[in-house]
């Protein structure tokens, strides 16, 4: 009776100690690390942030959806990982979590130095670039916007930068509907940078149009002269 007892004592430790390396092992999955970049929400996400009342209270939780939450891991962001966002004019630190995000420290003075992803405002633009034209509900107008793919994507355009003239590039339906709750439409044109070279690309029905030399040229213009 008494070694049944120290079996059953030993079994309930050895199923204590399994269940908190368990535990720790899971726990370790979440990368607590600050990134340095500052992460630009959509238009969906900051409704969401605003119904709680913006950045201005720490601790609070906010909900995501599984795309939304699927974007951020496109970019780098993952479970646990700690970030600055902007929204009203407000800059926080907020934490990804394993359902949306947390709000953790709010007030912070100047984040304008780190990187904004995935989308910033281009401040000017040459009129070269801006003609528009408008077919089939197509809105080809310039976009002042500097578009930031994630690492996959990126790898698959440059594959394809080595062609020359205009070139076309799938994307994945995820791919388009990150575009599409930037407000990106199909038609829309805008810069982004591939391999350190900006261009300018168009959105299509299916993926991108990769403008041709002369475009891209442009669009180092402009980007340059926004940089300045």
């Amino acid at each position: 009776m008494k070694s049944m007892t120290i079996i059953q004592t030993l079994t309930a430790a050895t199923a204590s100690l399994f269940l908190f390396a368990n535990m720790a092992s899971a726990h370790s999955e979440h990368d607590h690390s600050k990134l340095s970049l500052q992460w630009k929400f959509s238009k969906k996400v900051e409704a969401k942030i605003q119904s709680r009342g913006t950045l201005q209270e720490n601790g609070y939780y906010v909900g995501l959806s599984s795309h939304e939450q699927k974007t951020m891991e496109h970019y780098g962001i993952r479970d646990g990982n700690i970030f600055t966002a902007q929204v009203d004019g407000v800059n926080a630190y907020v934490k990804r979590t394993s359902g949306g995000i947390q709000i953790m420290d709010s007030g912070m003075m100047n984040i304008v130095a780190l990187e904004q992803l995935p989308i910033r405002d281009l401040n000017w633009i040459s009129r070269i670039s801006t003609g528009s034209a408008s077919h089939s509900g197509h809105d080809h107008a310039m976009t002042p916007y500097e578009w930031s793919f994630g690492e996959s994507t990126q790898n698959r355009i440059a594959d394809r930068l080595n062609v020359k003239g205009t070139v076309f590039v799938g994307l994945t339906k995820f791919e388009q509907n990150v575009l599409s709750n930037y407000n990106i439409k199909v038609g829309n044109r805008f810069h982004t940078v591939i391999d350190g070279q900006t261009i300018m690309a168009e959105r299509t029905s299916g993926g991108l149009k990769i403008m041709d030399l002369s475009n891209n040229e442009v669009a180092q213009m402009n980007s340059n002269q926004t940089n300045m």
